[in-house]
């Protein structure tokens, strides 16, 4: 059996996230039949870096699968995608040693997140960002994003219904950034918690219109408990944007 690496950019607006699911269209699902069809091989099934959620869109999510097909390693970007809908394009594609995995082999991630930041919201920009009308403050967003950064306890920024065994984590950078009428939050660690970005965006959106001090920051943080008045920015706005391996 040969081991082949992808590198996957999709928009996830149509599919309930990454992770196949018996009710809902996913990623790994399309990714698992298309690559059916062109090998022939029922049982081939793609493992992915991260599990992305429903309405999160991605750049290059890493996946890997197994295959007894001849088809050349860099061929299967090319080879697979008339069986794929326009929304999932695969980039590239490359054999890879047996013991590669995508998820596994993971030494750290880089996400985006953007925010529309004018009165009138975007027709074209609905699906690909979170329209906010009231003008963000970024020196007082960046301020707080850089107490986020670090090996800390995120409990307070992860998602009830998660089943990590602990929640420590390294964060090596938040950097916010206005691009005109986009600001734009790139969050790049080693590991995340489910839903910790998006509840990042959504303490610096608090901060940047005036609701939360970048001061109570670190409390925040130092509770180790989910605030129920940190909300969980919109899935649209988030984008996977590389997996990084040593």
């Amino acid at each position: 059996m040969r081991k082949i690496k992808l590198v996957i950019e999709y928009d996830g607006t149509a599919y309930a996230g990454w992770q196949i699911q018996s009710v809902a269209p996913t990623v790994q699902g399309v990714l698992n039949e298309a690559l059916r069809k062109l090998t022939g091989e029922a049982e081939l099934k793609v493992r992915g870096a991260s599990r992305t959620d429903a309405g999160v869109h991605a750049l290059g999510q890493v996946a890997d699968f197994q295959t007894s097909s001849t088809i050349p390693g860099k061929s299967f970007a090319m080879a697979v995608k008339r069986h794929l809908p326009d929304d999932i394009a695969v980039i590239s594609s490359e054999e890879v040693d047996a013991d590669f995995g995508a998820r596994h082999n993971s030494v750290g991630k880089e996400y985006r997140y953007l925010i529309v930041n004018r009165g009138p919201r975007s027709a074209l920009e609905r699906e690909r960002a979170w329209h906010v009308p009231v003008r963000l403050d970024i020196e007082a967003m960046q301020s707080a994003a850089n107490m986020l950064v670090g090996e800390k306890d995120f409990t307070s920024f992860c998602a009830a219904e998660s089943d990590a065994e602990h929640f420590v984590r390294e964060i090596t950078s938040v950097d916010v950034e206005r691009r005109g009428e986009i600001v734009e939050i790139t969050v790049k660690g080693t590991a995340f918690l489910r839903h910790m970005v998006r509840i990042m965006v959504g303490l610096l959106e608090r901060v940047g219109t005036g609701k939360v001090s970048p001061s109570e920051v670190e409390a925040i943080v130092e509770a180790r408990e989910r605030d129920p008045a940190l909300m969980t920015a919109p899935p649209q706005g988030l984008y996977l944007v590389k997996v990084l391996y040593k």
